[in-house]
C-alpha cells in the first residue's frame, strides 16, 4: 500500500518501505481528497504515459492493483511511501516470494494453472473494455438492446406448439413411429371416438337409464356452423341387420366394428341368423344393399332400441331383467354382451348382474374429407389429425353438453372425453399457469429491490430491479422468437422456461452488483466508466463461467433423440445465452444510470425528487447477512464438535439418499400433462376406477404376404403369442374364415387355394360372421359382394394385452410380442403396434437418455470447473458435492412420488448446473486466500467472503420456483419439487459440508501470477492476484463503503 507526503529533495532518493504510523491510505475510489489530487494525473498518465498493456489493468477499490496504481500516479508529483498489504480473501504473497512472504523461491506453476490464468486474463481484459464502453454509452446500449430484442421477437410470428404425444416423447426413428407412419398410409383412421362415462351408486336404475336418454336427445340437437352441422350429419353409419333371434345362449368375445369395441363370437359359436349361409349369393347381396344404415352410438340404450316410450316407462326391476337377458342390439342387430358397457359390476349368487357403479356411452363421428380438401381444417393437437372445422366445433359443444349437469340428479354424474380433448386441454394448460409467472415476476422484483439496494430513500434501487427483470423478459422474447424462426416447436415442458430464466437472470444480477459494490463509488461520468470496467472485469468472468456451463450442458442435451427434451434444451440454451448478453449490457447500462441518480441524491422511486442534505439512516449502513455469517454461522459450523457432527450427518444423508434413489422408478405417462383440475383428468380417474381390468389393445400388421401359402405360419404365430402369457385375447380373421367355410356344405373337403380364398373372402367380409373384420383389410380395388375380392395388399390382426403393472412388466410384454413377430418365417412387412407402446418405448428410452445427458452434462461441468479452479483436487471436491446433491435430489424424488420421465430428466440435468455454482464459489474463494496457512482459517475467510452472496443466489432460485407449488401442471410441480431439493441440498453441500472438508483436506492456495511466462513484460507486477470471483470484496474497501454511505 502507499501513502503520500511532501518530502525534501534529500529524502526523495530514499527507499521507504513502510508507511509512517497513523498515515491514512488513500485511493481515488475511497478518499475524496486523494481523488482531486490523483484524478487528473491518472487521466493524463492513463492516456499518454502508460503503455497500452498497462491500460488494461484492473482498478478495483480495495485491491492492491488500485492502491499500487494510486502510488504510481502520486509518485509523478510526490514521493511514494509503501507498506506491505495485510492478508485478505484475495491477497497472494507477492514480490516473487511464497505465500508466507518468507523470501523462499516459488514453485513453478502447473500447465493447468497457467492455462486457466491465460484464459482468465484475456477474459478479464475483454470484459473491462466492454464495461467501460457500455458505461460510456449507457443510453445507446439500452436502446440497442431493446431494438435487438424486439427484432428477435418477430420470429414469434412462426410460433407453433407441438402437443402430439407421439411427436414429443418418442425418438422419431423409433419402431413405434415407423409403424405409425406405415399405419397412417395403409389403415388411415377416419373415425373419431367420443366417450361419456356415467357414474352412480347404481347405474342400473330407471332414473339413470332415462338420464342417458336425455343426453342422447341433447346431443342429437347440437348444431354448429353456418349450415347447422349436427350429429346426423357427422355420425359414422353402419348397417342395421334384421333381428331374427331375440335371445341367444352363446357367449361372445370382443370384436371391433370400425372404432367400436363390441362382442365377437367365441370359437365354434355362430349366430344362426347369418343369412349368407342360407341364402343364395345374389339374394344375399341384394338384401345387404337394401339394409338401412344407422348412426354409430353405443350404450345401454341399445337394449331398448332407442325407443323413447319404452325407456321412459322402465322400472328398476325391468332394467335388471333386460340387462341380464338381452344379448342382441336392437339398434344394429349384432350380438352384444352388454355387461361390457358396465364397470364396477356386482353379481348375485347365481351370477346375475345386480348393480354397477359405472357405464360407458360412445358416439363415433367421421371426418368430412371434402371440407378437409377445401382447406377448412383444424389440426388436432392431441394426435395430429386434420379435422374439418365444423366437426371440431361439434366436439367442443359435445363436451359442454355432456358436462352440463344443471338438470341432472346430483347422484348421477357424467364425464366426457372427446377425440380432441387431450389436445385442447394440453394447449390450454400451456397458458393456464401464466398467473404463476406473473406472481413470480412480481415477487422477484420485490426481492431483487430489497437485495440490490439499501434500506433508505436514495440507495434503494426499484427501477434497477425492474429493469433487471425487464432484461429477463427480453431474453424470453429472444428465445421464443429465434427458436420459432428456426422452426423449433414449443412443447408443454417449455412452459417452465420463463421461471427458469428469471432465477438465472437474478443470479447474474447479484454477481454484477457484488462486483460493483466491491469496487467502490466514484463521482462523475469518467469514474463511473472506470468503475463499470473494473466491475465487469470481475463479474464478467463469473457470469460467463456459470452461463457457459448451463448453455453448454443444454446444448449437449439438445442432441437427445427425444423431441420434447430437444426442444426444451434449445429454447433454454438460447434463453440463458440471451440472459447472459442482456445482463452484461442492458442491466449494466441501467446500473450506471441508477448510480448517477444516487450521486445526485435523487429518490429511488421518483427520480424527479432530489433530497438535499441527505444522510442515510444508520440501519441502512449495516450488512446484516454478512454479520450473521461472520459472527454466527461461520464460527458455529467450524467449531470442533460441529465439524464432527456435520461429517457424520452428511455420511448418513448420502447413504439414505442412495438407498432412496434405488427405489426411484422409471415411468412415463402422457396423461400426467393433463392438469388435475381439468375435466379430462376427472374422466381418466373415473375410467380407471370403474374399468381397471381393461388391457391394452393393439394390432399385428402384415403386408405383401403370400396367401394362402403363409397361413400355416400365421397360425403358428398365434399359438406362440398365446403361449407368451402377455396376451389376453387375439382374434385372427383367418380362424373365423375357417369356421365360416366349415359351415358351407358346398365347400366341404375343398382345398383352400388362392381363387377359393378370394371368392370366399368377399362374401365373408360382408356377412354378419365376418363384417367386423372388413376394416382389417386393404385390397387393391373395391370390395364387391358379387365378385371375388381384389388382391389383398395388407391386413391386420387385433389383440389385447393382459393388464400390466410397472415399467418392467410393460417392457417384458413389448419384447415378448416383438420377438414372436420377428420369428415368423414369412416375407414382407410385419410389425406389432399398440397405442400403449408409445409409453412403453418411452419408458425404455428415458432411462438411457437420463444417464446419457447427466454424464455429458457432468463432463462439461467438470471440464469448465477444472479450467476455472485450476486445481484438480478442488475440482474433485466440487464434483463430489454436485454428485451428492444430484443423488439427494433423486432420493427426494422417490420420496415425493416422482418418477424418471422426460420432465424430471430435464430437471435433473439442470440441477447439475445449479448445484455446481454453490460449491465452485466456495472452493474458488478458498484457493484465492494465499497469506493464511491454516486451512480452517482459510475456510472461514472464504465462507465469510462469498457465503452471503451464494446464499442469496440459492434463495433467489428457490424463490423463483416456490410459487409453482400451487400449480396443477405436472411440469410445474415436478420442477418445483426437483428445484426445491436441488437448492436446499446444493446450499447445504456448498455452505456447510464443503467448508468443513476444506478445513481438513483443502488444497494449497493459488501460486502468484508473476511466474507466468505469458504475462506481458510491459505489465507491472502486483502483490494481489486478480480473481474472477465477484463475491470476494476487499474488507478494507467494504468498510470504507459503509462509512461513506
Amino acid at each position: 500500500m502507499c501513502s503520500t507526503k511532501e518530502v525534501s529533495p534529500e529524502e526523495e532518493s530514499s527507499d521507504v518501505t513502510a508507511t509512517p504510523e497513523g498515515t491514512e491510505q488513500t485511493h481515488p475510489a475511497m478518499n475524496g481528497n486523494a481523488e482531486d489530487l490523483s484524478m487528473q494525473a491518472y487521466t493524463n498518465i492513463h492516456a499518454e504515459a502508460i503503455p497500452q498493456a498497462d491500460a488494461k489493468r484492473q482498478f478495483s477499490a480495495g485491491s492492491h492493483d488500485a492502491r499500487e496504481f494510486a502510488c504510481e500516479v502520486s509518485c509523478t508529483m510526490k514521493t511514494c511511501v509503501r507498506e506491505k498489504p495485510s492478508a485478505t480473501a484475495v491477497d497472494v504473497g507477492g514480490d516473487g516470494m511464497d505465500a508466507g512472504g518468507n523470501g523462499a523461491p516459488k514453485k513453478k506453476r502447473s500447465a493447468l494453472t497457467r492455462l486457466s490464468a491465460y484464459v482468465t486474463n484475456g477474459m478479464e481484459g475483454a470484459f473491462e473494455r466492454h464495461g467501460r464502453r457500455v458505461a460510456a454509452n449507457a443510453h445507446t446500449t439500452a436502446a440497442l438492446c431493446m431494438v435487438f430484442s424486439a427484432l428477435c421477437s418477430l420470429g414469434s410470428f412462426y410460433f407453433v406448439t407441438e402437443l402430439r404425444p407421439y411427436s414429443l416423447w418418442l425418438p422419431q426413428d423409433s419402431e413405434f413411429i415407423k409403424v405409425l407412419n406405415w399405419q397412417s398410409k395403409n389403415f388411415p383412421n377416419t373415425y373419431r371416438r367420443h366417450v361419456a362415462f356415467w357414474e352412480a351408486d347404481n347405474i342400473l336404475t330407471a332414473r339413470a337409464i332415462q338420464e342417458m336418454w336425455r343426453l342422447h336427445v341433447r346431443v342429437a340437437d347440437i348444431a354448429v356452423g353456418p349450415n347447422a352441422t349436427s350429429w346426423d350429419n357427422l355420425c359414422a353409419r353402419v348397417p342395421s341387420l334384421p333381428t331374427q333371434v331375440e335371445s341367444l345362449e352363446e357367449d361372445y368375445a370382443d370384436y371391433e366394428y370400425g372404432v367400436l369395441t363390441r362382442r365377437r363370437r367365441d370359437n365354434g359359436h355362430f349366430l344362426d341368423y347369418d343369412m349368407s349361409l342360407s341364402m343364395s349369393r345374389e339374394d344375399y347381396c341384394a338384401t345387404m344393399d337394401s339394409l338401412p344404415k344407422v348412426c354409430l352410438e353405443t350404450s345401454l340404450l341399445e337394449v331398448w332400441g332407442l325407443d323413447e316410450e319404452r325407456i321412459l316407462n322402465l322400472t328398476d326391476e325391468q332394467v335388471l331383467e333386460d340387462i341380464n337377458s338381452k344379448q342382441i342390439s336392437e339398434v344394429f342387430g349384432y350380438g352384444v354382451n352388454f355387461t361390457k358397457y358396465l364397470g364396477s359390476i356386482s353379481y348375485d349368487e347365481e351370477g346375475r348382474v345386480v348393480s354397477a357403479g359405472g357405464a360407458i356411452h360412445v358416439w363415433v363421428t367421421t371426418v368430412d374429407h371434402e371440407a378437409v380438401d377445401r382447406g377448412n381444417i383444424v389440426v388436432d393437437q392431441g394426435n395430429g389429425e386434420l379435422v374439418d372445422v365444423n366437426g371440431f366445433a361439434w366436439e367442443d359443444r359435445w363436451v359442454k353438453t355432456v358436462l352440463n349437469d344443471s338438470s341432472r340428479p346430483k347422484d348421477i354424474r357424467a364425464f366426457a372425453q372427446s377425440a380432441s380433448s387431450f389436445g385442447k386441454v394440453s394447449d390450454e394448460n400451456i397458458w393456464g399457469d401464466v398467473k404463476w409467472l406473473v406472481l413470480g415476476f412480481s415477487l422477484m422484483c420485490m426481492f431483487v429491490n430489497m437485495t440490490l439496494g439499501r434500506r433508505n430513500l436514495v440507495q434503494q434501487r426499484p427501477m434497477l430491479a425492474f429493469m433487471g427483470m425487464v432484461s429477463v423478459a427480453q431474453a424470453i422474447a429472444v428465445s421464443y422468437g429465434l427458436c420459432s424462426l428456426m422452426g423449433i416447436p414449443y412443447c408443454p415442458v417449455n412452459s417452465i422456461l420463463p421461471i427458469l430464466l428469471i432465477g438465472l437472470g437474478v443470479d447474474d444480477m447479484f454477481v454484477i452488483m457484488a462486483a460493483w459494490e466491491s469496487v467502490g463509488r466514484k463521482k462523475g461520468v469518467t469514474m463511473l466508466t472506470e468503475r463499470a470496467g473494473v466491475a465487469m472485469r470481475h463479474a464478467g468472468v463469473a457470469i460467463t463461467v456459470t452461463s457457459l456451463t448451463d448453455v453448454t450442458a443444454f446444448a449437449v442435451g439438445a442432441t437427445t433423440d427425444l423431441p420434447a427434451l430437444r426442444s426444451f434444451c434449445i429454447y433454454a440454451a438460447v434463453g440463458i445465452f440471451a440472459v447472459y448478453i442482456l445482463q452484461s449490457t442492458f442491466f449494466l447500462a441501467w446500473l450506471v444510470r441508477d448510480e448517477r441518480r444516487m450521486e445526485e441524491n435523487k429518490n429511488g422511486f421518483f427520480w424527479c425528487i432530489t433530497h438535499k442534505d441527505w444522510k442515510p439512516w444508520a440501519c441502512s449502513k449495516r450488512d446484516l447477512l454478512g454479520d450473521v455469517f461472520k459472527h454466527g454461522f461461520c464460527p458455529f459450523i467450524l467449531s470442533a464438535p460441529m465439524r464432527a457432527i456435520i461429517l457424520l450427518g452428511t455420511g448418513a444423508l448420502v447413504a439414505s439418499s442412495i438407498w432412496s434413489t434405488m427405489n426411484l422408478r422409471k415411468e412415463f405417462n402422457a396423461k400426467w400433462f393433463i392438469p388435475k383440475t381439468s375435466y379430462l383428468h376427472e374422466t381418466f380417474e373415473i375410467a380407471e376406477k370403474h374399468f381397471p381390468d381393461a388391457g391394452q389393445a393393439g394390432y399385428l400388421y402384415f403386408a405383401n404376404v403370400s396367401l394362402p401359402e403363409d397361413l400355416p405360419a400365421l397360425n403358428e404365430m398365434i399359438k406362440d403369442l398365446e403361449d407368451t402369457e402377455v396376451i389376453q385375447s387375439i382374434d385372427p380373421w383367418f380362424s373365423a374364415l375357417d369356421r365360416y367355410i366349415a359351415q358351407k356344405p358346398e365347400l366341404t373337403n375343398s382345398t383352400l387355394d388362392y381363387a377359393l380364398l378370394q371368392d370366399t373372402l368377399s362374401i365373408f367380409l360382408q356377412s354378419s360372421s365376418g363384417a367386423s373384420y372388413r376394416r382389417d383389410f386393404k385390397v387393391d380395388g373395391n370390395l364387391d359382394c358379387r365378385a371375388p375380392a381384389p388382391p389383398v395388399t395388407s391386413f391386420r390382426i387385433s389383440f389385447m394385452h393382459l393388464p400390466t403393472e410397472g415399467s418392467q412388466e410393460e417392457s417384458h410384454a413389448l419384447q415378448a410380442v416383438k420377438s414372436v413377430i420377428e420369428s415368423v418365417p414369412i416375407k414382407g412387412f410385419k410389425a406389432a403396434w399398440a397405442q400403449a407402446y408409445s409409453v412403453w418405448e418411452t419408458n425404455e428410452v428415458v432411462g438411457h437418455e437420463l444417464w446419457r445427458n447427466m454424464i455429458l452434462a457432468a463432463a462439461v461441468v467438470g471440464v469448465v470447473t477444472l479450467i476455472l479452479l485450476a486445481s484438480f483436487w478442488s475440482a474433485m471436491l466440487v464434483l463430489a458435492c454436485v454428485a451428492a446433491t444430484v443423488v439427494g435430489v433423486s432420493g427426494t424424488m422417490a420420496i415425493w412420488g416422482l418418477t424418471v420421465d422426460t420432465v424430471s430428466c430435464i430437471a435433473l440435468v439442470l440441477a447439475i448446473g445449479l448445484s455446481v455454482d454453490y460449491a465452485a464459489h466456495i472452493s474458488h474463494a478458498f484457493l484465492a486466500i494465499r497469506d493464511v496457512k491454516d486451512r480452517k482459517e482459510r475456510a472461514r475467510a472464504a465462507l465469510e467472503g462469498v457465503g452471503p452472496a451464494v446464499l442469496q443466489g440459492g434463495f433467489s432460485t428457490l424463490l423463483s420456483f416456490i410459487l409453482l407449488a400451487g400449480s396443477s401442471s405436472h411440469v410445474f410441480i415436478t420442477f418445483f419439487k426437483v428445484f426445491t431439493a436441488a437448492s436446499v441440498l446444493g446450499l447445504y453441500y456448498g455452505l456447510v459440508f464443503l467448508p468443513v472438508i476444506l478445513s481438513f483436506v483443502g488444497p494449497e492456495p493459488y501460486a502468484d501470477r508473476e511466474d507466468d511466462d505469458f504475462v506481458p513484460t510491459t505489465q507491472p507486477q502486483h502483490d494481489i492476484a486478480y480473481t474472477n470471483d465477484a463475491f470476494t470484496p476487499d474488507p478494507d474497501t467494504e468498510s470504507k463503503i459503509v462509512t461513506q454511505f
